[in-house]
């Protein structure tokens, strides 16, 4: 757990998480981050070896209770990725289903 200065005002309690640019996508990081937005601020920068987040959470929280943060972070980031990539699976299936069924209500002019 580190402390970040913010701005001359007392220091926020933080914690470091790195995904692997390899595995996860920046999307899907801010999509999980957004699901914590009420917890923690997140800054991302990019590294050598993927994208480093720091947590910044509003209020103090003990190791233990940083860490519980941390975990549900990483499932809600593995969460999105995998929504992502049944969203692109299935896309074609989703377009023929949907053009169908919209081809069906009378709505466009012959």
């Amino acid at each position: 757990m580190t402390n970040a200065a913010n701005n001359g005002s007392p220091s926020l309690p933080s914690i470091d998480v790195e995904f692997a640019k390899e595995a996860f996508g920046l999307d899907c990081i801010k999509k999980a981050a957004y699901r914590f937005v009420d917890v923690f601020a997140l800054d991302i920068r990019t590294g050598p070896n993927g994208f480093l987040c720091q947590l910044r959470f509003h209020r103090s929280h003990s190791v233990d209770a940083a860490r519980d943060v941390e975990n549900k972070f990483r499932i809600e980031v593995l969460d999105q990725d995998l929504r992502a990539r049944i969203s692109e699976e299935t896309a074609t299936t989703r377009n023929v289903i949907l053009g169908y069924a919209f081809s069906r209500t009378g709505l466009q002019d012959e």
